[in-house]
């Protein structure tokens, strides 16, 4: 019996420490190589929908054209893209809008161009 529960110990003594480890090193991993995402205000994420992203889907339903929807970074375009995705379940032709990054005037990429 003494050397099963001094095996126990060691045991949870062993699982403990690496369970500090790991979450140690997600912390420290996570900290270095990710950047939280910017809060988004949903309201104005919704009225950015209902006005761009909503005429674009009724206007390539009703004339077919392929049409795209600029915004005002890639956070947004991330979910727009992932809306759209869902909504092409149930009308096709939800797949020709296309959301592109607006570029703002002093960025890098707009000197480059």
């Amino acid at each position: 019996m003494q050397h099963s529960a001094r095996q126990q110990r060691f045991r949870a003594a062993m699982k403990q420490g690496w369970t500090n480890f790991i979450a140690a090193h997600r912390a420290h991993g996570a900290a270095h190589f990710t950047a939280p995402a910017p809060a988004i205000d949903p309201v104005a994420l919704t009225m950015l929908a209902v006005n761009r992203l909503g005429p674009a889907t009724v206007r390539t339903s009703t004339n077919g054209k392929a049409l795209t929807v600029v915004v005002p970074d890639l956070r947004v375009a991330e979910i727009f893209r992932a809306a759209l995705l869902e909504m092409q379940k149930t009308r096709c032709t939800d797949r020709l809008v296309d959301i592109v990054v607006a570029v703002e005037p002093g960025s890098p990429a707009a000197r480059s161009a």
